[in-house]
Protein backbone atom coordinates (compact mmCIF):
# COMPACT_ATOMS: atom_id res chain seq x y z
CA UNK A 1 0.00 0.00 0.00
CA UNK A 2 1.53 3.48 -0.66
CA UNK A 3 2.04 5.22 2.43
CA UNK A 4 -0.11 8.05 1.87
CA UNK A 5 -2.95 6.37 1.67
CA UNK A 6 -1.72 4.15 4.99
CA UNK A 7 -1.54 7.72 6.35
CA UNK A 8 -4.49 8.49 5.44
CA UNK A 9 -6.67 5.57 6.22
CA UNK A 10 -5.14 6.02 9.92
CA UNK A 11 -5.77 9.49 10.28
CA UNK A 12 -9.50 8.82 9.53
CA UNK A 13 -9.52 5.77 11.75
CA UNK A 14 -8.25 7.57 14.68
CA UNK A 15 -11.17 10.30 13.81
CA UNK A 16 -13.66 7.79 13.90
CA UNK A 17 -12.97 6.43 17.05
CA UNK A 18 -12.48 10.37 18.62
CA UNK A 19 -16.36 10.43 18.63
CA UNK A 20 -16.51 7.56 21.00
CA UNK A 21 -13.86 9.41 23.74
CA UNK A 22 -15.38 12.10 25.92
CA UNK A 23 -15.41 15.58 24.85
CA UNK A 24 -16.61 16.92 28.43
CA UNK A 25 -17.52 16.39 31.43
CA UNK A 26 -19.89 18.51 33.02
CA UNK A 27 -20.76 18.76 36.69
CA UNK A 28 -25.07 18.47 35.86
CA UNK A 29 -24.93 16.77 32.50
CA UNK A 30 -21.72 14.55 32.90
CA UNK A 31 -19.78 12.94 30.43
CA UNK A 32 -20.64 14.27 26.49
CA UNK A 33 -18.76 12.19 23.97
CA UNK A 34 -18.57 13.04 20.30
CA UNK A 35 -21.69 11.37 19.45
CA UNK A 36 -24.09 13.23 21.84
CA UNK A 37 -21.85 16.53 21.23
CA UNK A 38 -22.78 16.28 17.74
CA UNK A 39 -18.98 15.62 16.76
CA UNK A 40 -20.04 13.40 14.16
CA UNK A 41 -20.89 15.22 11.29
CA UNK A 42 -17.20 15.61 10.63
CA UNK A 43 -16.65 11.90 9.75
CA UNK A 44 -18.77 12.34 6.64
CA UNK A 45 -16.10 14.37 4.49
CA UNK A 46 -13.25 11.66 6.06
CA UNK A 47 -15.64 8.85 4.91
CA UNK A 48 -15.35 10.54 1.72
CA UNK A 49 -11.54 10.44 1.86
CA UNK A 50 -11.55 6.99 3.02
CA UNK A 51 -13.30 5.90 -0.28
CA UNK A 52 -10.15 6.79 -2.57
CA UNK A 53 -7.40 5.45 -0.39
CA UNK A 54 -8.73 1.89 -0.21
CA UNK A 55 -10.09 1.79 -3.51
CA UNK A 56 -7.95 1.64 -6.79
CA UNK A 57 -4.46 0.74 -7.10
CA UNK A 58 -3.05 0.69 -3.51
CA UNK A 59 0.28 0.90 -4.92
CA UNK A 60 0.20 4.04 -6.42
CA UNK A 61 -0.58 7.64 -5.08
CA UNK A 62 -3.06 10.17 -5.91
CA UNK A 63 -3.49 12.12 -8.91
CA UNK A 64 -4.30 15.45 -8.64
CA UNK A 65 -7.63 14.39 -10.14
CA UNK A 66 -8.72 12.41 -7.06
CA UNK A 67 -6.30 14.16 -4.49
CA UNK A 68 -7.47 17.43 -4.33
CA UNK A 69 -10.89 17.17 -3.75
CA UNK A 70 -10.03 14.56 -1.05
CA UNK A 71 -7.48 17.30 0.37
CA UNK A 72 -10.11 19.68 0.51
CA UNK A 73 -12.89 17.04 2.48
CA UNK A 74 -9.83 16.36 4.71
CA UNK A 75 -9.54 20.24 5.04
CA UNK A 76 -13.28 20.44 5.90
CA UNK A 77 -13.19 17.86 8.44
CA UNK A 78 -10.68 19.74 10.20
CA UNK A 79 -12.46 23.38 10.65
CA UNK A 80 -15.44 21.17 11.57
CA UNK A 81 -13.00 19.46 14.69
CA UNK A 82 -11.40 23.14 15.23
CA UNK A 83 -15.29 24.28 15.71
CA UNK A 84 -15.78 21.63 18.15
CA UNK A 85 -12.40 21.76 19.98
CA UNK A 86 -13.43 25.52 20.58
CA UNK A 87 -17.02 24.89 21.07
CA UNK A 88 -15.84 22.34 24.11
CA UNK A 89 -13.72 24.60 25.70
CA UNK A 90 -16.69 27.14 25.79
CA UNK A 91 -18.72 24.79 27.14
CA UNK A 92 -16.30 24.10 30.37
CA UNK A 93 -15.32 27.71 30.65
CA UNK A 94 -19.21 28.19 30.82
CA UNK A 95 -19.88 25.06 32.99
CA UNK A 96 -17.54 26.72 35.70
CA UNK A 97 -15.93 25.11 38.43
CA UNK A 98 -16.06 21.08 38.04
CA UNK A 99 -16.35 20.74 34.29
CA UNK A 100 -13.40 19.32 32.23
CA UNK A 101 -12.16 18.70 28.71
CA UNK A 102 -12.13 15.58 27.80
CA UNK A 103 -9.69 14.15 24.90
CA UNK A 104 -12.53 13.68 22.16
CA UNK A 105 -11.83 17.00 20.74
CA UNK A 106 -8.08 16.76 20.55
CA UNK A 107 -7.90 13.22 18.65
CA UNK A 108 -10.50 14.34 16.41
CA UNK A 109 -8.73 17.43 15.32
CA UNK A 110 -5.14 15.22 15.54
CA UNK A 111 -6.36 12.69 13.37
CA UNK A 112 -8.01 14.85 10.76
CA UNK A 113 -4.47 16.56 10.66
CA UNK A 114 -2.76 13.25 10.19
CA UNK A 115 -5.38 12.49 7.19
CA UNK A 116 -4.34 15.67 5.44
CA UNK A 117 -0.52 14.91 5.91
CA UNK A 118 -1.42 11.63 4.65
CA UNK A 119 -3.12 12.94 1.39
CA UNK A 120 -0.81 15.53 0.73
CA UNK A 121 2.47 12.45 1.19
CA UNK A 122 -0.52 10.44 -1.54
CA UNK A 123 -0.24 12.83 -4.03
CA UNK A 124 3.59 13.93 -3.68
CA UNK A 125 5.44 10.40 -3.04
CA UNK A 126 6.05 8.61 -6.33
CA UNK A 127 4.89 4.91 -6.44
CA UNK A 128 7.97 2.32 -5.74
Amino acid sequence: MHPGRLVVTAGVVVAGLAVLFPFVDLPVIGTVDGVDGDAWPALIPLAAVLLPALLGDRSLGHRARSGVPSLVACCTAAVFASAKLADSVGAVRDAGEGASLGAGPWVMLVGTLVAIVGEVLAMTIPPR
